[in-house]
């Protein structure tokens, strides 16, 4: 649920990731969590950028002919390393509504994570003064511009976790 509005420095990350439909898109995210953990793909990420905390990067681009937007699991570039293994994401000085939720067991984290989307573009952002930077309706999708998932612990495939959410927004 809310929990702020924060505004964040321009920030570099490295990170990796894919394409996913708009519609019926969470076991995709859930699976590329999974994949990146069992194959040593965070450690190395962490290593390589210098940080400990892992985002997800949620609609960093947009593809409206195909409806695909992309889904990257990423750390901030501390070290500004180059990579040909991970992906430069840059993303601009901006304001972020936060939101919080937990996810209790893993057979309800599509329907704990779905009630927080519901939550923030059902509920908090009609009755807000904001508008959501990544909104195709509202804003376009404009490179520079994502939001980010942070997940305690880090691994949101386990089980039990706690979700940040981090929406870019500026004023209506």
């Amino acid at each position: 649920m809310f929990k702020n509005i924060i505004s964040m420095p321009k920030t570099k990350y490295l990170g990796f990731g894919l394409m996913i439909p708009w519609e019926d898109n969470l076991e995709i995210q859930f699976n590329l969590w999974k994949d990146a953990f069992t194959t040593g793909k965070i450690d190395k990420l962490k290593e390589v950028c210098g940080s400990e905390q892992v985002v997800g990067i949620f609609c960093y681009k947009c593809d409206m002919a195909t409806k695909t937007f992309s889904y990257h699991i990423a750390c901030e570039n501390k070290l500004n390393a180059l990579s040909s293994e991970f992906e430069e994401l840059k993303l601009e000085a901006l304001d972020f509504a936060c939101f919080e939720n937990s996810c209790t067991a893993v057979d309800k984290r599509f329907e704990q994570y779905n009630a927080l989307c519901d939550e923030i573009w059902g509920k908090w952002l009609p009755d807000s003064n904001y508008i959501s930077l990544i909104e195709p309706k509202t804003f376009g999708c404009v490179e520079g511009y994502a939001l980010l998932e942070i997940y305690t612990p880090e691994n949101p495939t386990n089980g039990s976790y706690n979700l940040e959410m981090l929406l870019p927004i500026k004023n209506k």
